[in-house]
């Protein structure tokens, strides 16, 4: 299940508690799936050592399929431009081989929420499309994030992502997954793109 929420009143004390509650269960999820995927390697945090795996925020530039040096540093976003009146791909790509991503959410962060609803596949598993025009209401900073701890959402190795929205108005718009990406190798990673 996905509940919306201002980020005002996910931070702070006794807001949305559960929140936190969903993101260490998102965590230990992709955490406990790398462990049995990358058999004999343990949880190694942000700098792994030799047979561990690290964990980081997921990247820009792991959701646009683009992991070569030829870009310049800085310059992924998760900000698109996009046209209105159809369904526009927000995120389309592959997981990388020795990669596991975990959802947790998204978050819109902009004053204007231009799409009204979004549909996303994992895989051959495809989710309900979901309404999200009572987030407009909230102004910036919506939120849409789980709630159901135990049906956490994982893109293993080469497994593909499509996240898509149906877009009421043309402009840019900054969709921002939450969760974390665990990676068996560190050279994955330590470039500057």
């Amino acid at each position: 299940m996905y509940t919306f929420a201002p980020m005002n009143q996910v931070k702070g004390e006794n807001n949305f508690p559960e929140y936190v509650d969903v993101l260490k269960s998102v965590q230990d999820a992709g955490i406990t799936r790398a462990k049995n995927l990358w058999g004999g390697f343990a949880q190694g945090g942000l700098t792994p050592g030799d047979k561990e795996f690290g964990i980081i925020p997921l990247r820009p530039n792991e959701m646009t399929t683009d992991v070569t040096a030829t870009t310049a540093s800085g310059s992924y976003s998760f900000r698109k431009t996009y046209t209105q009146g159809a369904w526009r791909p927000i995120f389309s790509y592959s997981a990388r081989e020795d990669t596991i991503h975990a959802f947790a959410g998204f978050a819109f962060c902009d004053d204007v929420l231009r799409f009204s609803q979004i549909r996303w596949e994992i895989g051959d598993r495809k989710f309900p499309v979901m309404d999200l025009q009572l987030a407009q209401s909230f102004g910036n900073f919506a939120l849409l994030f789980k709630e159901d701890v135990g049906k956490e959402i994982l893109a293993e190795e080469e497994q593909t992502v499509l996240v898509r929205g149906y877009c009421e108005s043309s402009g840019s718009q900054r969709v921002v997954p939450i969760g974390f990406m665990m990676f068996k190798r560190k050279d994955l990673v330590i470039t500057e793109i």
